[in-house]
């Protein structure tokens, strides 16, 4: 008897999950996210300001349009696939058919890559193309309120890859999101339903279309998982050959992101760092006078020009063979770090030579990202 079931990963399904979701859950996936330029506006979309409408590359947290410093990247989190994303990947087809390109090449067939897009730049070229590349699931994102663009969907149903639709839940779409699910039952392999979800960028306008929160600890938009669960409950009423995923931000967050974080903080680790349970580092830090921790400390960083990265890192080499040979420290439990561009160094080590030494100095708790996203900064 089909019916749903509740996954170990705080979610519901029906069926088995698609490939790209049983990576994901596993923090096998690495997020390609290829351009910010897109044509829908969403109220939803979850996009932060310096991606949206932006025509910007990322691997996961890093932003470049290297293909060495991506790769690099997605080794880092030891990932046995990509899922590609934006913004409109269609609206950088070069871009996007040159990556499928190198990722198979560089990982080899067997190396995972789903794709979210829109409907409305889908073309029978487009499809093709991309099938033949090596793209091995698509995603689409229909627009409920725009039926004659789901008919493009064919386009894709021409090829031998695993399609499916991804929508988020919105509770007052009932009606067409059924709409939805009877026009795709026989032309998608699965449906995934994600919850609702509120972020810096979307938060006025979903609440401005008069939903809230779940609850004060929550991302999740009230009536998303109940909605879910009913369109869940629907699909096996009508008795319909589709695989129906509910993907919940608790899986998104505890999960996806967290079994990411995890493999990478294992890749990246030192011998001066201490690593966590949830895959966070612990580490000593010792700041330049000119780029101490405090107001707009992201943004100085950012507008750094290459010659004053280039003073920065040479005062840094200096100031770290300093520290070595006064100080006795073996050459493991110090390094450089060229992005926040700083000493880092064991925490015990810190802890006896800071009162010898006049530059601020702090315990940091970071994501093992690529931005090092601080968690916690303890000045000493």
């Amino acid at each position: 008897m089909i019916k749903i079931e509740k996954t170990p990963y705080y979610s519901y399904c029906i069926g088995s999950l698609p490939k790209g979701c049983e990576l994901c859950v596993q923090g096998l996936k690495s997020v390609f996210f290829i351009t910010g330029l897109c044509s829908k506006t969403c109220f939803f979309c979850p996009i932060s300001d310096h991606k949206r409408f932006k025509d910007v590359v990322y691997v996961n947290e890093r932003p470049t349009f290297e293909d060495k410093e991506i790769i690099k990247e997605i080794k880092l989190c030891s990932s046995k696939g990509v899922g590609i994303t934006g913004g409109d990947p269609l609206l950088r087809t070069a871009r996007l058919e040159h990556y499928i390109e190198l990722f198979k090449k560089t990982f080899g067939t067997r190396f995972h890559l789903h794709m979210y897009i829109p409907l409305n730049h889908v073309l029978k070229v487009n499809m093709k193309s991309l099938y033949k590349l090596g793209l091995d699931e698509i995603r689409f994102h229909p627009d409920l309120d725009l039926k004659y663009e789901w008919e493009r969907i064919l386009q894709a149903k021409k090829y031998d890859w695993d399609i499916g639709i991804e929508i988020p839940v919105v509770p007052k779409k009932e009606k067409e999101i059924k709409e939805l699910i009877d026009y795709v039952s026989d032309k998608a392999d699965f449906i995934n339903l994600n919850e609702l979800e509120l972020s810096d960028t979307n938060f006025n306008k979903i609440l401005a279309e008069g939903y809230r929160a779940k609850n004060e600890i929550s991302y999740g938009v009230k009536g998303s998982e109940e909605l879910a669960l009913k369109l869940m409950e629907y699909i096996i009423e009508k008795k319909y050959k589709l695989s129906a995923h509910y993907c919940t931000t608790t899986l998104k967050d505890r999960i996806q992101l967290a079994g990411r974080l995890k493999r990478r903080a294992k890749n990246v680790k030192k011998a001066y760092d201490i690593m966590t349970e949830e895959g966070l580092l612990i580490r000593g830090a010792i700041y330049l006078k000119e780029l101490e921790p405090g107001f707009a400390y992201r943004k100085k960083l950012a507008e750094l020009t290459d010659k004053q990265k280039k003073e920065l890192a040479e005062k840094l080499e200096k100031l770290k063979e300093r520290l070595r040979n006064s100080h006795k420290i073996p050459a493991k439990f110090i390094g450089i770090d060229h992005v926040k561009y700083r000493i880092l160094l064991d925490t015990i080590i810190l802890q006896e030579i800071k009162d010898e030494i006049d530059y601020k100095c702090a315990i940091v708790t970071e994501f093992p990202t690529y931005d090092m996203f601080e968690v916690q900064v303890d000045f000493l």
